[in-house]
């Protein structure tokens, strides 16, 4: 198994997350997005949108981290506790897969690639204001509950927490959501977790 990955990237980060908490043995492949390896032909290969993470895995090749998430869950947990199959719970979770794919990559995310690479073309004001609001609906949901989705984590906690525990590097402070900061503690505390440079 091998992961093209990145160690900045939040998005490698969750894969990380998954294969140390699934104790999986992986290659790592370093991609250096300065350089643009990801948009070299050999890595179009495999992932035809020139992005990062792309996992290989028995000859087969998926990118998008959500996707890899879902993969490794469905492949590799034996318990079915990440991905969980009950049609609710799985629906709740590829909510929050969503909302992490969408809300938080425009908010959270973009404003830390903004202020930490400089990414041009950000609104940083707007994604600065939006992240509140999403940061604002995470705390609200964690006020009765300690994961996102039912009794223990899942892979909706993995979509959701690197960008979110990364708030400080764009400029985000989480002094107003004491929930969601009793949530990073608990999602650090599991077994097997690891940091972001790990």
């Amino acid at each position: 198994m091998k992961l093209y990955n990145t160690v900045i990237s939040g998005n490698c980060y969750k894969i990380r997350l998954l294969l140390s908490f699934l104790n999986l043995d992986y290659e790592k492949v370093s991609i250096n997005l300065g350089d643009q390896e990801q948009k070299t032909e050999h890595f179009l290969k495999l992932n035809p949108l020139g992005q990062i993470p792309v996992l290989e895995d028995q000859g087969r090749h998926i990118h998008d981290s959500q996707a890899i998430l879902c993969y490794l869950a469905r492949t590799y947990d034996a318990h079915q506790l990440w991905f969980p199959q009950e049609t609710i719970a799985m629906t709740h979770v590829l909510e929050w897969l969503f909302f992490a794919n969408q809300r938080i990559a425009s908010t959270l995310s973009a404003a830390r690639a903004f202020h930490l690479i400089k990414k041009p073309n950000i609104d940083i004001e707007n994604a600065t204001a939006m992240s509140h609001v999403s940061l604002a609906v995470v705390n609200q949901h964690l006020k009765t509950r300690n994961w996102l989705v039912g009794e223990s984590a899942t892979i909706a906690d993995i979509a959701c927490y690197p960008y979110i525990a990364l708030a400080h590097q764009g400029k985000i402070e989480l002094d107003l959501y004491p929930d969601v900061q009793a949530w990073l503690t608990r999602f650090q505390q599991l077994p097997r977790f690891i940091e972001l440079d790990e």
